[in-house]
């Protein structure tokens, strides 16, 4: 049995309502019938979350994470910053818990990263943690957590339409 990965809409289109915005969908299907033959989609996860989740098995247990954006506060003229939340479950269509889900105490935003030299970003969008292979697993190593991200500082954002945003690529490591 394949299960999708939660998503952040019920369906495959990018243009969701504002209610599907704080809802996590997911579905499954038999590793025969892949990529066909989904299963209705059912609500995973409710919460203040935005978009882009990914969703992990971890490596040397039954657990599974799920990372997900979610945005900050509006600031005036710079919009509202972005941000990761985490949650791990013991089963895909089990309860996700928060792991590292609210802003003040969240996965990866300003509050907890530091940088090698100049601050260079404000917000943490589409990220996805580099896995462990490359098959539907979606296997990563807590022990070699890398998380690869694009960036921007409000300056660099400030006043600009979404497709104008001069995004730059990172990855974040855990602190030795």
């Amino acid at each position: 049995m394949i299960r999708r990965p939660p998503r952040s809409t019920p369906s495959n289109s990018s243009a969701a309502s504002d209610v599907y915005k704080r809802q996590m969908w997911r579905s499954e299907t038999e590793l025969a019938d892949f990529p066909h033959s989904w299963s209705k989609p059912l609500l995973a996860l409710t919460g203040d979350i935005f978009e882009a989740s990914h969703t992990y098995s971890l490596k040397g247990s039954d657990k599974y994470l799920t990372i997900i954006e979610a945005q900050g506060r509006s600031r005036e003229g710079f919009g509202r910053p972005r941000y990761y939340k985490a949650y791990t479950t013991d089963s895909l269509d089990g309860i996700w818990r928060p792991l590292a889900a609210t802003a003040k105490k969240p996965f990866a935003s300003p509050v907890n990263v530091t940088y090698k030299g100049e601050r260079w970003t404000d917000s943490f969008s589409h990220g996805e943690l580099i896995r462990s292979g490359c098959d539907q697993t979606l296997e990563v190593d807590p022990k070699r957590f890398e998380f690869l991200f694009q960036g921007v500082t409000d300056e660099n954002k400030r006043g600009r339409k979404y497709g104008e945003i001069p995004w730059q690529l990172g990855i974040l490591r855990p602190a030795p």
